[in-house]
This record gives structure tokens, sequence and C-alpha cells, in this order.
């Protein structure tokens, strides 16, 4: 009974975690690897997934090409079914494992990138679900213009997004599984709307955006890996932390897989489609006004409620794998505290957005899509210590801050790893082809390709794998650790 009620305390939904990056002891491991299939399903059921789908189109490709991409960023999804196995044989959040790769303090970097990434999202998709609101508010003929109407706005936003994670783990789960049925039903629901006048013959552009049509399509395949799973990587164990560590590893990957995999078809399939049926200098203006002008007029509300629904709930994984990442960087506060610091910072971005520079936020999601590179580097280093250490942390040295942990390495920094981390990065750099960086690597020598996608995780994970492997005796944890010797980090 007492062991129960300490789960219970620990991890309740609609009661604040007390964790944070501290590691879960085997006694208060719960849940099961269905779990993630509702986490990953309504974290992907995402208009920004549609957006990218519609991309494909814009980029000139036919619709059987761009559908190709989207079956192939849903296979793809198995990456962040792998991403996900160190949570449990870890029992920490995702960028506290990634020390075991760069050192207690070298780990500082990539989790700064992370959190930039995760806290970014957060205010891109609030400034979206904002938008979003103000239209529904018109649609029920409520007063849709003004400064007041939103602050409504963004006040229910806030309200909506950032209760739940700052609840912490239990609620985020609970959240995705009831979320996920209405937002499957309203997204297949516009595949019946949408389905009679899809032209299936739609021919691929006479101008596609690089050199040629086979260019393009490799290049559609690049822009979709990152921006689908290569977003998400950072996130995967912070969700299946508390799952037991003898928990079936094929169950885990499968049903996170599946979930996520699911949702992305979906969305990033009717993206494609409803690409060839708007205008697309309508659609690069406003995407869900011109969405809106070709569905019949009664499905306008469930399509609404389909971006807004799905806005918030990947601002939930957002959110609270954001505040992961920060206590990662070495911040000794508790997880809410950090929680309710990283949602105000959140909040400011949003702000300066929606009232002082509106411009800046067309600028900051290609900011944040560049710096999404670095987390491809990264995800393949990760996932390449994962499978050379076949899933042996010491978990207990994770959270050490001192020179006992075995990730100390070199006053706390593993300087190879952070070389192999900066040298993928800059690789996968010259190989860019985005509105704010064109490479002339791409321009000149690759046809306006765009290869970052594939350049930064193999890079990473060739070069890490051969360096550890050369030092396996070093790192390898010889025997179990001792939970309860455990010291814990954020929190008091």
């Amino acid at each position: 009974m007492a062991v129960g009620k300490m789960v219970v305390d620990q991890d309740k939904a609609f009661h604040v975690e007390t964790h944070g990056i501290d590691i879960i002891p085997e006694h208060q491991r719960h849940g099961s690897p269905k779990d993630l299939f509702w986490v990953w399903i309504a974290g992907n059921l995402t208009f920004g997934e549609f957006v990218i789908g519609d991309l494909f189109i814009q980029m000139g490709l036919s619709l059987w090409e761009a559908l190709a991409i989207d079956f192939f960023c849903a296979m793809a999804y198995v990456i962040l079914g792998w991403m996900s196995l160190a949570g449990p044989k870890a029992g920490t959040a995702t960028l506290t494992i990634s020390r075991a790769i760069f050192g207690i303090k070298g780990n500082r970097l990539p989790a700064l990138f992370s959190w930039i990434d995760t806290v970014g999202w957060e205010a891109v998709n609030t400034v979206l679900t904002v938008f979003a609101l103000v239209e529904l508010f018109g649609l029920t003929g409520l007063p849709h213009h003004g400064l007041g109407v939103t602050l409504a706005a963004l006040v229910i936003s806030l309200m909506s997004t950032y209760i739940v994670p700052i609840l912490g783990h239990e609620t985020v789960v609970v959240m995705q599984r009831i979320l996920a049925y209405g937002l499957a039903l309203l997204s297949i629901g516009l595949f019946f709307v949408v389905l009679p006048h899809v032209p299936w013959n739609y021919a691929a552009s006479a101008h596609p955006w690089a050199a040629n049509n086979t260019l393009t399509f490799i290049f559609g395949l690049s822009v979709g890996l990152m921006s689908t799973v290569m977003s998400w990587t950072n996130y995967g164990s912070d969700y299946s932390r508390y799952l037991p560590k003898n928990v079936s590893t094929k169950a885990v990957v499968g049903y996170t897989w599946l979930g996520s995999g699911i949702a992305a078809i979906i969305m990033l399939g009717l993206g494609s489609i409803v690409g060839t049926l708007v205008n697309s200098q309508a659609y690069a203006a406003n995407p869900v006004t011109a969405i809106m002008k070709i569905l019949p007029g009664w499905y306008d509300m469930p399509f609404l409620l389909v971006v807004i629904a799905g806005l918030i709930t990947g601002n939930y994984l957002n959110s609270y794998s954001s505040s992961m990442s920060f206590l990662a960087m070495g911040a000794k506060i508790h997880r809410f505290a950090s929680a309710l610091l990283d949602s105000g910072i959140a909040v400011a971005i949003t702000l300066y957005a929606l009232f002082l520079a509106p411009a800046f936020m067309a600028f900051f999601q290609n900011f944040l899509d560049l710096a999404v590179l670095v987390i491809g580097p990264w995800t393949g280093m990760f996932l390449a210590h994962y499978f050379a250490a076949k899933g042996d942390y010491d978990a207990p040295s994770l959270v050490m801050d001192t020179a006992q942990s075995r990730y100390w390495f070199q006053g706390g920094i593993n300087w190879p790893a952070i070389f192999i981390f900066l040298l993928s990065g800059v690789m996968a750099f010259w190989f860019v082809d985005s509105a704010l960086w064109v490479s002339p690597i791409s321009k000149n020598l690759l046809g306006g390709m765009d290869l970052s996608a594939f350049v930064g995780p193999i890079l990473g994970f060739v070069l890490y794998w051969r360096w550890y492997r050369t030092r396996l005796a070093t790192h390898r944890v010889p025997t179990e650790p001792s939970w309860p010797d455990v010291k814990e980090e954020g929190e008091a």
C-alpha cells in the first residue's frame, strides 16, 4: 500500500508531478507502452504536419510523388521509437541521458540547442493558436478584430496549453489519450470531405524547386525527414522514462512508431491532397483561410477545431520537454518551477510576435528550421551510443555533477564527442537550401537539393560509433546501478 501511494503521489494525473530529471526508481515505474501510442498520435495530428504535406506540392512534385514522401516520413518515425528506448533503461529524460555521450558539463551545449528549439516551437504554436481562435470567434458571430479580441484569444490559448504540461507527465499522457480520439475523427472526416474533389492525376510542375524532378523529390525527402521525425527525437525518452526497466523494447518502438506514423500519414497526406486544391499564393499568405475557402461551410468549425486542438496537443509535448531540456542544462530548481519559467519565456516571445513585431514570426520559424539541423547530428550520436552500449547506462552517474560520475570525462566534458557534434553540424550546414541560408554546395553542385537531414545524422552516427567502439572499455558499466544511492538533480 505504501509503495502504491508513493507512485500515485509522484506522478498522478491532474496533480503536480514531483520528479524532474532525477532517476525514476524502479518501484515507482508504472504505465504501459500502449500509453506511448496516445502520446504520439495526438502530438502529431497537428496542423504543422498538414502544412508540410502541402509543401511537397508547392515544391513542384506530383500528388503521387508527394504521397510517396508522406509515406517515407511516416515510416521514418521508427527513429522516434528507437529514441524512446533509452528512457526505461536510464529512467530519466532524453537530454539528461545524452550526458553519457557529452559529459555532465559538455552536455549543456546540446541541451541548450534542444531548449531553444522546443521553447521556440512553443511560441510559434501559441501564435498560430491565437490566429485560429480569432477565426473561430468570427465563425461563431463573436467579435474577431482588435486588441481586446487578440488578448482574449491569447488568454484562452495559454490556459489551454500550459496548465497540462506544468502539472506533469501523467497529466500529459491522459490528456493526449482523450484528445487523440476527437482529433482522429475530425481529421479523418476531412479526408471524406475533400476526397471527391482530389485530382489524382495532378502532375509535377515544369518549374520544380531543384534542377529537375528527381532532385526535387530527394530534396522533399530531406525536408520531410527534418520537419517531421527529426523535430521530435529530442523528446522520445521524456515520455517513456516511467516505464519499467525490463519493458518490451519491441512494444516501446512499436507503439511509438504506430501512433506517430498513423498521425503522420493522415496529416501529411491531407496536406498534400489539399495542396492540389488551394490557391498557392493564398495558402502562403494564410493557410487556414485558404483551406476554409475550399471546404463546405458546415465543416469550417470542425476544421478549426482540428487546427486548434492539434496545436495545443503538440504544445503539451513542446512545453513539457522544453522544461526537461532546461533542467538538463544544469538548473537547480524543481520541475514545476522550470515549467513555469519556460512557459513565461515562450509567452514573452509570443507577445513580441503578436504585438510588437509580427514579421518576426516568419523569420523565427525559418530560424527554428535551421536550428533543427543541430538536432540531426545529436540524434545520430544518441542512437550510436545506445546501440553500441546495448542500452547499458550507469543511471546514478547521469545525475551526478562531480568527478565521481562515470560520465565526467575531462573536467565534465567529453571533447571528442563535442568535436564530432560540431563537425557533423557544420557539415550538414553546407548541404542546406533554406529561406535563410543557401549553401553554395547545394546551389552549384547539387542542383538546389537540401541533403542536411541525411548528412548530419549519418555523419554523427558513424563518427561517434567508430570513436565509441575504440573506447568501449572506458564507457561500459559493469554492474547494475544502486537506485537508493541516486543523487537527484532538478529537485529541491
